[in-house]
């Protein structure tokens, strides 16, 4: 009975150490974290980045390349620098619907393919927390705002809001966008084009961690 419950206890330990590896919240957002030294990266890793291209109905496509790049210091917890401002992450377009129809949401899905720091590219996969919007563009209907999460029908009219909970299962399961990954991220609505303008900011955090040389 005893070795039992020593087993069990065990297990429960296990667990607990896989959910604080993996630091996801209840709400199934990765949950930020700091690096401890500057040689590694954990899960939860959060950068602040300016996109380098202008993302929109009718200027991306699917499959597009893009860059962001590092605007603020990734500082360990040693007072390391981690990833120094001016770094890059790459991603590429993996999801995009222009809406034919007057107020249907127009969309697009961002991932990343590897952050590159000191000249060294790394395989890098991470999740957009946030965009701020730079500057009001034509057709879009929001103001330029930081946009987090966004769930429900307000989130068709918000231009950069991330789209997830029960509004992105209406999109999946719509057909609207493949099986690809990435964030998915509105538009807004409305039948003329609607972009994130170059230079609008972006917060990502890592989904898996990054080992640095």
């Amino acid at each position: 009975m005893k070795r039992n419950f020593t087993i069990a206890l065990g297990g429960l330990v296990a667990i607990a150490a896989c959910a604080r590896t993996a630091r996801v919240s209840a709400s199934g957002d990765v949950a930020a974290a700091t690096p401890a030294t500057r040689d590694y990266l954990p899960v939860g890793t959060t950068f602040n980045a300016r996109i380098n291209q202008t993302l929109g109905t009718s200027t991306s496509h699917d499959g597009d390349q893009f860059s962001a790049t590092v605007s603020q210091p990734v500082m360990a917890q040693d007072g390391s620098t981690a990833v120094p401002a001016g770094a890059t992450i790459n991603g590429h377009v993996t999801g995009l619907h222009n809406p034919s129809i007057p107020g249907e949401q127009a969309i697009i899905r961002l991932d990343f393919d590897n952050l590159v720091v000191n000249g060294r590219t790394y395989p890098f996969n991470g999740s957009i927390s946030d965009v701020n919007v730079q500057k009001q563009s034509t057709g879009a209907n929001s103001s330029s705002t930081t946009r987090g999460a966004v769930t429900g029908a307000a989130a068709g009219a918000v231009l950069g809001a991330i789209v997830s909970g029960g509004e992105l299962s209406k999109i999946l399961t719509g057909g609207l966008l493949g099986a690809a990954a990435g964030t998915v991220i509105s538009l807004g609505t409305g039948g003329s084009e609607s972009v994130i303008p170059s230079g609008s900011t972006i917060t990502v955090r890592a989904t898996q961690p990054v080992r640095l040389r």
